[in-house]
């Protein structure tokens, strides 16, 4: 931004050099990039951060002077002189999509005479590096640059039938703007558009078509309000950069957009004659919502370790806009102006009270109280389970967010829905946000094993995207236009060996987010159990669901676990056997909000005791499992799976063998051997009559 010491004069009394002028704004978070004299005026250019929109016009950087040398601001308050006509009867204005133009309005100003600037206008806008080019689109730039609104003037006799309409444009529809180059747009960009194609690139550049000229006696002024978003995306994807995209692309104030409306009117009546029509004509909505900020008034000197007066306080505030909706013992609320809409925390506003008063006045050696900033759910559920793994000898990976086709073809566990596509795409060949982590690890196992790695262990921690199931399938993509988007926080991990080290790892990460296997406890109220499953991604019969169990509730899925097919690993270069696992960690977060019970261990020695048990070759291992926790109660300490195997000639056919190892122990005494056996006696008739187990002699 290049702003002009005597255009600054309008609004602020310094009497200062421009040096000390660019010297304080510096100070305050202004970077200062140059300053040069231009004729009798000096241009100072300073550097504009993106959360400082209001600062790209003179009285926003008028403002933060005034404050910094405690001078008065005067703005002016335009109010132009209407005469004769309705403007609502001249012009019509709708707006088709409000995502890309929340708010637009037009005032109609007929009879101009178009012709060169006043002379203190040209050397204005040449102080600040723009050319002149006729007296209507000088204003235009000149309030821009005044204010930070950008503002568009059209040639009403050009618009066909007096309708102006926002809408998106059509793919493939040519554009010819006022720099006279022709462009194939989108249907993601948005135009100003008439019933004969568009008039201007919203936000961005017009068009030569309704280009203001020495012809031109009628006029419509635009004033409007258009999404950043889509105003970069236009700009960058056309290579079409503009002083409006610059500041439409950071949002300038909502409340500027009749302000300067009225500026730029009343200053084409003075310069250009005309007659303005009675009105405004407008559409949409224009949202002005700043935020209210509480401010403790101890909070500035605990932050800071110097004390700024309440007085100088309250004065720093308000010079910068804020508005005081009174105080307490406790605080103040201060509601921030329009054009601070990056100010929405405490923070904030002692950053504000700081810049201003001067960060050369706190103290390098200042001891500042330190106070434990408390994790949240999410920050405790990431820490275990990374911990978790890492302690496993997994290496963490980060892969991308976009993948290919071929990587995306690998179905996801969480859903059917078609993948959300990114367009243009982020990375060359890479338009589709992943639905789950697993081919993305898949993918860095094989590159790390390529090079020599030892083993390609790998997790990852990151977010996938599910759209709606509802999503258009008939495109072979989804859009997020189709339905909600999900994002879930996914953990997911590839290891060598097979489907009981996957299951392992990933028992040992809900262990250490506090769950147990549902079997051990069916009475508490949460836990985990594993279910069967049939998914392409894994093995058959070699995969399983994890299946998050709750009293009184519907057991949800929050992981799978398998051996991945043969077919997944042969598009990934052919590795050995790999398992792999995933878990929903956003399903999990609440379980780090949960007081840890501790117990002391127990003082007395164990008894442990091997079961070979004989079962159907279609009972689970959970139900065994389940059948010998109901039984032992307290004294069963651990319970683990040794040995399956089977033999038709000794077991019969549709037996197996499952051999067991149990360790038994009481926290009030030493274990006796009778007491022993009895445990064991019953948790045998329980497997009978729960599994049909028996006993092999």
């Amino acid at each position: 931004m290049i702003i002009s010491t005597n255009w600054l004069a309008d609004y602020v009394q310094l009497q200062v050099l421009p040096a000390s002028l660019a010297d304080r704004l510096l100070m305050s978070g202004l970077n200062h990039e140059s300053t040069r004299a231009v004729g009798a005026d000096t241009a100072i250019e300073i550097e504009v951060t993106s959360n400082r929109p209001d600062c790209l016009g003179h009285i926003g950087v008028a403002r933060e002077a005034a404050v910094l040398f405690s001078r008065p601001l005067s703005t002016p308050d335009p109010r132009p002189l209407e005469g004769k006509g309705d403007a609502a009867r001249s012009i019509t204005v709708e707006i088709h999509d409000q995502t890309l133009c929340p708010f637009y309005s037009a005032r109609v100003i007929r009879g101009v005479r178009v012709g060169s600037s006043p002379q203190w206008l040209v050397d204005r806008l040449r102080t600040v590096g723009i050319e002149s080019i006729n007296s209507i689109v000088d204003i235009t730039n000149y309030v821009m640059l005044e204010c930070g609104q950008p503002l568009h003037a059209f040639d009403l006799q050009t618009i066909q039938n007096g309708c102006i309409t926002v809408r998106r444009a059509l793919a493939g529809e040519v554009f010819t703007a006022i720099n006279h180059k022709t462009y194939s747009l989108t249907d993601k960009m948005c135009v100003v558009a008439d019933a004969v194609g568009p008039l201007a690139l919203a936000g961005v550049m017009g068009g030569v078509r309704s280009e203001i000229g020495p012809q031109t006696v009628d006029i419509l002024l635009e004033c409007a309000q258009f999404a950043p978003l889509a105003v970069r995306a236009a700009a960058r994807g056309l290579v079409l950069a503009s002083a409006s995209s610059y500041r439409f692309e950071r949002g300038p104030d909502p409340a500027a957009v009749d302000w300067a409306s009225r500026r730029a009117a009343a200053m084409i009546l003075d310069n250009a004659g005309g007659m303005l029509e009675s009105g405004t004509v407008t559409a949409g909505t224009l949202v002005c919502a700043p935020a209210s900020v509480d401010l403790r008034h101890d909070r500035v000197a605990n932050v800071l370790g110097i004390n700024i007066q309440a007085a100088r306080q309250q004065e720093i505030l308000l010079g910068l806009g804020f508005e005081s909706e009174g105080s307490d013992a406790v605080c103040s609320r201060w509601k921030a102006p329009t054009w601070r809409r990056d100010v929405s925390r405490e923070i904030d506003l002692v950053e504000e009270i700081v810049r201003i008063e001067g960060y050369d006045r706190v103290p390098e050696d200042e001891p500042i109280a330190a106070r434990p900033v408390e994790l949240s759910l999410h920050e405790k559920t990431l820490r275990l389970a990374s911990d978790a793994l890492v302690g496993a000898g997994l290496c963490e990976a980060m892969t991308r967010s976009v993948v290919n086709d071929a990587l995306e073809t690998t179905c996801s566990p969480w859903g059917s829905a078609l993948p959300l596509v990114v367009s243009p795409a982020l990375v060359r060949g890479a338009d589709r946000l992943r639905r789950t982590l697993l081919p993305s690890l898949l993918e860095a196992r094989m590159g790390t094993l390529a090079v020599g790695a030892p083993h390609g262990d790998l997790f990852e921690i990151a977010r996938a995207y599910l759209a709606d199931d509802t999503a258009n399938k008939d495109q072979g993509t989804a859009s997020s236009r189709s339905g909600l988007i999900q994002e879930p926080l996914l953990l997911s991990l590839v290891t060598s060996g097979n489907f009981s080290t996957a299951k392992g790892l990933a028992e040992a990460v809900l262990g250490r987010l506090g769950f147990d296997p549902w079997e051990i406890n069916p009475a508490s109220n949460t836990g985990y159990e594993f279910r069967p499953l049939q998914l392409d991604l894994f093995s058959p019969g070699r995969a399983a669901e994890i299946m998050l169990c709750t009293a009184g509730s519907t057991a949800i899925r929050i992981g799978v676990v398998g051996e991945i097919a043969q077919p997944i690993r042969d598009r990934f270069g052919s590795q050995p056997a790999v398992s792999a696992a995933e878990l929903r960690l956003d399903r999990l977060e609440f379980a780090a909000g949960i007081e840890k019970k501790l117990q002391s261990l127990s003082d007395f020695p164990a008894i442990g005791r091997d079961l070979n048990l004989v079962v159907g070759e279609a009972v689970p291992w959970a139900s065994i499992a389940a059948a010998i926790y109901s039984a032992a109660g307290k004294l069963l300490e651990e319970c683990r799976l040794v040995q399956v195997w089977q033999d038709v000639e000794r077991l019969g056919a549709g037996k197996k063998s499952v051999v067991v190892s149990l360790r038994l122990r009481s926290a009030t005494g030493t274990l006796s051997g009778d007491d022993a056996m009895r445990t064991i006696d019953a948790i045998v008739a329980a497997c009978g009559q729960q599994v049909g187990a028996t006993l092999r002699a």
